[in-house]
């Protein structure tokens, strides 16, 4: 096979996929998650379950792909996000997110419940997903690192930590707010873009440095943070 056909071998495939998680979605949107089957969504592609297995082995690759692929996304629009303030690159990122998600909003909802089940492949807390949320993290540096206004290099890995914490707290508060267009959401958005710009000044304190890292501490395995595994001890970092 030349390279010529092996490009379009490849292409025809993406398609494929494509088309199949597209399909998967719309299913998980009509009947609910739990009631689709692999077979209902090959049915739906107008192909045999044989193919389909070959492309995806179960439901929750499908929901893996979606994720990684809004990953993907984000990853690329963090890489052109103009130099601005971190406050409003926080700001930036977690409603380019939302846009990103808007289209499956529906579908999101009906996975509503597996996002929350940490044993669930496809679950957001996952080991399934611990991938996407180093990478997640990762992108967070990035964005406190081109900001104008960045802080001490030292306080942005733990920063890292906290903001991807509130973007995926803000995710799932979009997924249950029914208000109309999200408003809720948005609001609340405003409200930490603002909140953090209060708080910028603060962050070279050593009682904040120190509450942050003893948050991070404890959080931050969930959240991506490859650089502790252990939980700290009780009272290890409280004041005495």
């Amino acid at each position: 096979m030349n390279e010529k056909q092996e490009g379009e071998r490849t292409r025809k495939g993406d398609l494929t996929r494509q088309r199949i998680l597209e399909s998967a979605l719309l299913l998980f949107e009509s009947k609910g998650y739990e009631e689709t089957t692999m077979r209902d969504i090959a049915a739906a592609v107008g192909s045999s379950p044989g193919l389909t297995y070959r492309y995806f082995r179960s439901k929750e690759e499908l929901v893996l792909e979606l994720y990684h692929n809004l990953c993907a996304q984000l990853e690329a629009y963090a890489h052109e996000l103009a130099p601005g303030s971190l406050p409003e690159r926080f700001h930036a990122m977690v409603a380019r997110q939302l846009e990103l998600m808007a289209p499956h909003r529906a579908a999101l909802s009906a996975l509503f419940g597996v996002t929350l089940n940490s044993r669930s492949n496809a679950g957001v807390f996952s080991e399934g997903t611990a991938d996407i949320r180093r990478r997640g993290r990762k992108t967070y540096l990035e964005i406190i690192l081109g900001a104008k206004d960045a802080p001490k290099k030292s306080q942005c890995e733990d920063l890292a930590t906290v903001l991807y914490g509130m973007h995926l707290a803000m995710v799932l508060f979009w997924l249950i707010d029914e208000s109309k267009q999200a408003g809720r959401t948005h609001l609340l958005l405003a409200f930490l873009r603002d909140l953090l710009k209060l708080m910028q000044p603060l962050l070279w304190l050593p009682p904040v440095r120190q509450t942050l890292a003893r948050l991070v501490a404890i959080l931050g395995p969930i959240l991506g943070d490859g650089r502790l595994t252990m939980l700290p001890a009780e009272g290890v970092h409280d004041n005495p």
